[in-house]
């Protein structure tokens, strides 16, 4: 299994490219939203956690209505094409966001053109994830995805190293402005596999629609019930989207128990900055890592990722010293990175192309799922608490037992 091969096939450089900078600039997009939501609420005498809950679901609310059936009408569609135009799409979404904020000095506007980027987002991700196999050999698959997992990375660094600086000392707009053109370079990188004719197919083969579907929408949803049924069918990829949402359900308490623990009443997102990008480097070196490993050990990767970065979250919680958050933010990197490579590659395995993308919309459904009912919880938690370490405690053990239990019902299956 050559690390290198990947980068010998211009689509998946085209791909790689595309991502890298797109996700540097989300890096932007994020730390400019948690800043605006922050002095807002600081500007009001709020606490920020229940803003923050609300931003989770717009945020990722759309993925409730959209990824149940969103991945029936990427498998339809060629999937370069739907990731080039939901980028075009999202460009003009976020470089909209400073402009309704300043005018109207309102969240609801803001929100609003949150949750359209990522109802777009609920198409674009069952596109990214369906499209690697058509991009790389079966033996190049797993470098290949670890690579696209070590660009995001890197990205992550990149991104939360000038990001944080550049939101405190010229404001939220131009973060989100830059975000903005990156997903104009992440088209213009795209085209390139247009113009080569890599990934401008559909899949060869789609399933009939259900006898008696009527419409184009029922057939949809009949595609779409497919996509679930095989999950609940096949374990092979079953366990990879448990192992997912586990992962998403500590990011949801970060989100709400953390980024309150690491600002502690400051609006200065440098901090916060810093330790996303501790998270990064962890995240690159649990990545090598796991890449260094044989094959057969990537069901125990899952198991392993998941109790490492649960030890990570709970160490997090009770640091209370730069020094012990950044490395808990990195000890929590290092695990939770393979379990997003290695489940993404067991799913592409296991799921036939015609339903791929079906599959991972609902893997997007009840990660995201999961991680939105966290922070509905966590959020009044925190603010009764005044603090997010019993939350981020509990979490963390919560991800310990899960990573115990899937480990276990490998060993059974």
């Amino acid at each position: 299994m050559s690390l290198t091969a990947p980068f010998r096939r211009t689509g998946f450089l085209g791909l790689l490219v595309g991502q890298v900078v797109s996700i540097t600039g989300d890096r932007f997009n994020y730390l400019a939203l948690i800043a605006l939501i922050t002095a807002h609420a600081a500007a009001r005498g709020q606490n920020p956690a229940p803003l923050l809950a609300a931003l989770a679901w717009a945020m990722l609310g759309p993925a409730l209505l959209c990824s149940p059936w969103a991945g029936a009408v990427v498998d339809r569609l060629p999937l370069v094409r739907v990731l080039v135009w939901t980028d075009l799409a999202r460009a003009l979404v976020v470089a909209l966001i400073p402009i309704v904020y300043l005018a109207s000095h309102s969240t609801a506007p803001v929100f609003a053109l949150v949750a359209l980027a990522f109802a777009l987002n609920a198409f674009f991700l069952p596109a990214r994830s369906a499209l690697p196999p058509q991009l790389v050999s079966g033996d190049e698959l797993q470098p290949a995805n670890a690579i696209l997992v070590l660009g995001g990375v890197l990205a992550t660094l990149v991104g939360t190293a000038l990001g944080g600086p550049v939101v405190d000392r010229f404001g939220p707009s131009p973060a989100l402005w830059i975000d903005a053109a990156t997903y104009l370079v992440s088209v213009l990188a795209l085209a390139t596999l247009l113009r080569a004719g890599i990934g401008a197919r559909r899949a060869e083969s789609m399933p009939a629609p259900a006898a008696g579907s009527r419409s184009a929408i029922g057939a949809a949803l009949s595609e779409a019930r497919a996509g679930w049924a095989f999950l609940a069918t096949h374990s092979s990829a079953r366990i990879p989207v448990v192992a997912s949402v586990a992962t998403w359900i500590a990011g949801g308490v970060l989100h709400v128990a953390g980024t309150p623990h690491v600002l502690r009443g400051s609006t200065h997102v440098t901090g916060l900055g810093l330790l996303l990008g501790a998270l990064a480097l962890g995240a690159a070196l649990g990545s090598a890592v796991t890449l260094a490993r044989p094959r057969a050990g990537h069901a125990r990767a899952l198991a392993l990722g998941l109790f490492g970065a649960g030890l990570g979250l709970a160490g997090f919680a009770l640091a209370s010293a730069p020094w012990a958050m950044t490395f808990a933010a990195a000890w929590t990197g290092f695990f939770a990175a393979p379990v997003f490579f290695v489940s993404e590659t067991a799913i592409q395995e296991a799921v036939p192309e015609a339903a791929r993308a079906r599959v991972f919309s609902a893997r997007d459904f009840l990660s995201k799922g999961s991680f939105l009912a966290v922070t509905a919880l966590a959020a009044p938690l925190v603010t009764s608490f005044g603090t997010g370490l019993p939350i981020g405690l509990a979490g963390g053990v919560l991800m310990m037992i899960a990573a115990i239990v899937l480990r276990s019902r490998q060993r059974a299956g």
